[in-house]
């Protein structure tokens, strides 16, 4: 059975809506968002979400961690204020989903796997969510028990991989998926302060209180640099300049320096 013949509401309930690749198209609902607490961006309690943020947590350093937490946090922030036509509701599949895909995204990035693909990191990190969010076996760390609850559908895991594989791949050609546009928008916010608009200037300060990023600025760079002399054809060196942009977000709290 294809998945067209499927019930047409997991295309909404894994972020698998099909928006415009160009960012502008889809008009925020307010540009004056209000303080939000860390409370309010709690992460999903559900087994499959505890199992793969300990993987996760066994696999990545403690600054990338840290800062798929706040890609998570402020992507839930936006969701919730500026577009809340996504439907990304506490408790909802969608949040779980998105939590996966934040937790995800850098994967590829852990130093025993940058080196040993040919792959770019997130096509490489894409086919690995998509095997370990199906088999709980394939982490390594005793989950191998996880009952069905702990497993991804075939379909949310698809969305998590089509996410993570096309999260740098930031253009205005064409549409992409709901999925997607939340890791974009999360990840250009703390990688170097793009859409600061979308978020108050209070919820930052709580998510980086909650989650530290210091250093993160200078890890990522050094990661996009180790790419890209690894491999020099990788899906990051289209992004011409990523590195300065990078740099120049290194200030305490990120945003080019902006609450410094």
């Amino acid at each position: 059975m294809s998945f067209a013949d499927t019930d047409t509401d997991t295309t909404k309930l894994y972020g698998l809506t099909a928006l415009p690749a160009d960012q502008t198209r889809t008009k925020p609902a307010t540009t004056k968002p209000d303080p939000v607490e860390i409370s309010s961006l709690a992460v999903p309690r559900t087994e499959l979400a505890a199992r793969v943020d300990k993987y996760v947590r066994s696999k990545l350093d403690a600054d990338t961690y840290r800062h798929s937490l706040r890609v998570y946090s402020y992507g839930c922030a936006i969701a919730r204020q500026c577009f809340p036509d996504f439907g990304l509701a506490p408790g909802s599949a969608l949040e779980e989903t998105w939590f996966l895909t934040a937790m995800l995204h850098d994967i590829g990035t852990a130093e025993e796997f940058l080196s040993s693909t040919r792959l770019s990191y997130e096509f490489w990190a894409g086919v690995h969510a998509l095997d370990i969010l199906q088999d709980p076996s394939l982490t390594g760390l005793g989950d191998e028990k996880a009952s069905e609850t702990g497993m991804a559908p075939r379909e949310q895991a698809e969305s998590v991989a089509e996410a993570i594989i096309r999260h740098q791949d930031v253009q205005d050609k064409g549409s992409l998926t709901l999925m997607t546009r939340l890791i974009h928008l999360g990840t250009l916010l703390d990688n170097i302060g793009a859409g600061a608009e979308l978020v108050n200037r209070k919820t930052i300060e709580n998510v980086v209180r909650e989650y530290p990023r210091p250093g993160w600025s200078g890890c990522f760079k050094r990661t996009v640099e180790k790419e890209k002399k690894i491999k020099p054809y990788a899906m990051v060196s289209r992004i011409e300049g990523f590195e300065g942009l990078i740099e120049k977000n290194g200030g305490k709290e990120g945003l080019m320096g902006e609450f410094d």
